[in-house]
């Protein structure tokens, strides 16, 4: 087995098992979605997502930028002492700031909450919603020394016990209480407090207060440069529902949000990449043949990513909108809001198309580019909703369309800068005639007006063999190169 083939088969391993637990973790979102789309109205829907827009937001200052940083510390150092400081200076930092942060969160908010939020200063919602960033806050470096030490299956053990809690606790507190949005809050509150206790093994045993303040400089250093790029990165995600707010109501919210959650299908797998990604280009990136090894893992990226759009946005939306008897997976009242899948299943891809094209810069630690890349992006994203909603009129597909446009714009400029310093030899043309081939196969049915879900799954079945016969890549050379031992 070559090289190459022996790194690509170790990262998919653990992009799988990766890819299990945020199918359980980020799963659980879409299993609640028809749960939540039966119980709630869609403006009910509308404030959530905005709760939960806020909640991760606000989660870019807790981390500051020390996930990104410990890792790049942390993985390369073989002296089990310094890596023991490393963890001790990391987390001790996070213990204070987290507990700093909370206070004024649980203060401040609801000076502004109902303004924002549309949630009132006095209700109970925003003890819950503190709770939930406190907790997630002080259990987040725990999780990520599990993919510094390539130990996914205690990453997935822990989100398993999170992803049970929650679901009883919701099947509890919405549908047997009916305390809707109060009840959605507790949940989490609760499931994030068991994440917290469950993560806290490795502490107990690696985690001392000690703090090397020199050390903590240069991993600030490293790190802060990360948190404006961060930021901007969620706010690009997040951002439209608080402009689709001003501008159509928190109705329309829900009807956006609703179907973005579909879209986590493609972010299931985008994010299981991103997390088995980052440790593997950081540990072999100053290998003489990495460059290849990742040009070959943008091609396998893009053909399976495709393949997953199709499946999603012409097969598995139609199945939500069927009647199941006299119950709907999705009621009636979201399915306007599936209009928008498509878009936000292309935006997740582009992205994770630019996280292929971003390695470079953590490698030669370029971090101070990062502002630069997600700054970018986010004027787009925000100049395109602007312009789409209040001058065309879109509606919420107004975030869709500026979503892709995003994420294009962005990658492009990823790319032309990185290249620079640590040039990777990407096959553009079959990636090109990827694009091709899921653009004609997603249209087909419109050309053909032929409206068929039939139809739409031998159009997907028919991608690997239409990728073979272009010369893109057929699926035996898929399936070796990602599964086969």
């Amino acid at each position: 087995m070559s090289k190459t083939a022996s790194s690509i088969k170790q990262l998919s391993k653990h992009t799988l098992v990766y890819g299990i637990g945020n199918i359980l973790n980020r799963g659980m979102t879409f299993l609640l979605l028809p749960f939540y789309t039966n119980l709630i109205t869609t403006e009910e829907y509308g404030v959530y997502s905005l709760i939960y827009s806020f909640i991760a937001l606000t989660n870019v200052f807790f981390i500051h930028g020390m996930d990104t940083a410990f890792m790049r510390f942390f993985i390369p150092e073989k002296n089990p002492v310094q890596r023991k400081q490393i963890l001790n200076t990391v987390y001790t930092s996070i213990f204070i700031s987290t507990f700093l942060l909370s206070a004024a969160i649980y203060f401040l908010l609801p000076t502004f909450s109902e303004g924002m939020l549309s949630v009132p200063s006095t209700s109970v919602i925003l003890t819950y919603l503190t709770l939930i960033i406190f907790f997630d806050g002080l259990a987040f470096l725990p999780i990520v020394y599990y993919r510094a030490v390539n130990k996914p299956v205690n990453y997935v053990a822990i989100v398993f016990v999170e992803v049970v809690v929650n679901l009883s606790l919701n099947i509890y507190f919405v549908a047997y209480q009916k305390m809707g949005l109060t009840g959605i809050l507790l949940s989490n509150a609760i499931s994030s407090g068991a994440k917290f206790l469950l993560s806290s093994p490795v502490l107990w045993k690696e985690f001392r207060f000690r703090w090397d303040k020199g050390l903590w400089k240069d991993i600030l250093k490293y790190g802060l440069p990360t948190v404006p790029a961060v930021f901007f990165l969620i706010l690009i995600t997040v951002s439209d529902r608080f402009l689709l707010k001003h501008f159509l109501g928190a109705d329309d919210v829900g009807l956006y949000a609703s179907g973005y959650k579909i879209g986590v299908v493609m972010a299931l797998l985008i994010t299981a990449f991103r997390f088995a990604w980052q440790p593997f280009y950081l540990s072999k990136g100053e290998d003489p043949d990495a460059p290849y090894v990742f040009a070959r893992i943008f091609t396998l990226f893009v053909a399976v990513t495709g393949f997953i759009y199709l499946g999603v946005s012409m097969v598995l939306v139609d199945l939500l909108k069927m009647p199941w008897g006299n119950l709907y997976i999705i009621a009636p009242e979201y399915h306007e809001g599936l209009k928008v899948v498509p878009f936000i299943l292309l935006g997740n891809m582009l992205f994770g198309l630019s996280q292929n094209f971003i390695v470079g810069a953590y490698i030669k630690k370029k971090t101070m580019y990062i502002p630069m890349f997600t700054g970018i992006g986010f004027l787009v994203n925000v100049s395109a909703n602007l312009v789409f909603l209040s001058v065309f009129g879109w509606g919420f597909l107004s975030a869709g369309y500026a979503l892709v446009l995003t994420y294009i714009i962005q990658g492009f400029v990823i790319y032309l800068t990185v290249r620079r310093f640590y040039p990777i030899p990407y096959d553009f043309a079959k990636m090109l005639i990827n694009f091709a081939v899921l653009a004609a196969l997603f249209f087909a049915p419109i050309l053909l007006d032929i409206s068929s879900l039939w139809l739409n799954i031998l159009l997907v079945i028919a991608y690997f063999p239409i990728l073979d016969l272009v010369g893109v890549l057929s699926l035996r050379q898929i399936t070796t190169e990602l599964l086969k031992r």
